[in-house]
């Protein structure tokens, strides 16, 4: 259990960095072809961000529930 929580945090970690990362080059070049590709960062990352999201809550109530048990 602890493995998908850490996973499912590190991955979520980098997409939302990813994401970022390009919402940043497009504030810096203020240009539309770098805000298209912003808005297609954004459609791309939010399914994976809701998986990764979800795994890791998931993860994250299964390690407090096994918690007792060790």
């Amino acid at each position: 259990m602890r493995g998908v929580t850490l996973l499912s945090g590190g991955g979520l970690l980098l997409v939302v960095l990813g994401a970022a990362t390009v919402a940043m080059l497009a504030e810096f070049a203020k240009t539309w072809r770098w805000y298209f590709r912003m808005e297609q960062a954004m459609a791309l990352a939010m399914p994976a961000t809701l998986v990764l999201l979800g795994l890791f809550v998931v993860g994250l109530v299964g390690m407090v529930v096994l918690a007792g048990r060790d």
